[in-house]
């Protein structure tokens, strides 16, 4: 094998092993291939303390959003949407009105909880949000609906779940979506898909023992 042959094999080997690496990076691991994938692998591996970002619920009451993240409180399931949201946010609505059903029938009141957090502040004040609430039958002992109180904020909450908001020119929004637990320890740990609530609340009994 002369010189160049040479050259050429460890030239296309460091290619080969560089392209393999990012691939391993972008897919955490090999574990993932969508978006979606990636960020639950992500959140499983490294699940995310929650800032202290000032909240507002649909009764006016300040509050933040670290307040969830305190270890031995309950684990809370949490969905971002917009309240004139016709698409997604309705799939989001129905799978935690689902889980608030589940959460009583199995009488999980003192192991979990709900929270509805709108990204869209300037529409979404506490009176909007506490009717989106009683339409959509929530027991505030149990499921809470807030915003941020400072719309400057919105870019730190929607970093923290990984949604992308994107106006659709219509005055509503383009964004992805999931279903969240934050969990026992107050960490952000799990994403699950927005139509599969049976499927994340499966989950967390089985990570609980039951």
């Amino acid at each position: 094998m002369n010189g160049t042959i040479l050259r050429t094999c460890v030239a296309t080997l460091l290619v080969a092993a560089a392209a393999l690496a990012a691939f391993y990076w972008v897919t955490a691991g090999f574990s993932a291939v969508s978006a979606d994938g990636v960020r639950r692998a992500h959140l499983a591996q490294a699940p995310r303390a929650l800032p202290d970002l000032a909240l507002i619920d649909q009764r006016g009451e300040p509050l933040a959003l670290s307040d969830y993240g305190a270890p031995r409180q309950k684990a809370t399931f949490v969905a971002l949407v917009y309240v004139q949201c016709q698409t997604v946010c309705r799939t989001s609505a129905s799978g935690q009105a689902w889980l608030q059903h589940a959460i009583r029938a199995r009488g999980l009141q003192e192991r979990v909880q709900l929270l509805t957090l709108s990204f869209d502040p300037r529409n979404d004040s506490p009176a909007v949000l506490d009717a989106y609430a009683r339409k959509l039958g929530a027991d505030s002992a149990l499921w809470k609906f807030a915003t941020v109180r400072d719309a400057a904020d919105l870019p730190a909450l929607l970093g923290l779940f990984d949604i992308v908001v994107l106006p659709d020119g219509l005055g509503g929004y383009s964004h992805n979506a999931a279903l969240f637990l934050v969990d026992g320890n107050g960490r952000l740990a799990r994403a699950y898909d927005i139509d599969r609530p049976d499927l994340a609340l499966a989950d967390f009994l089985q990570q609980q023992g039951g």
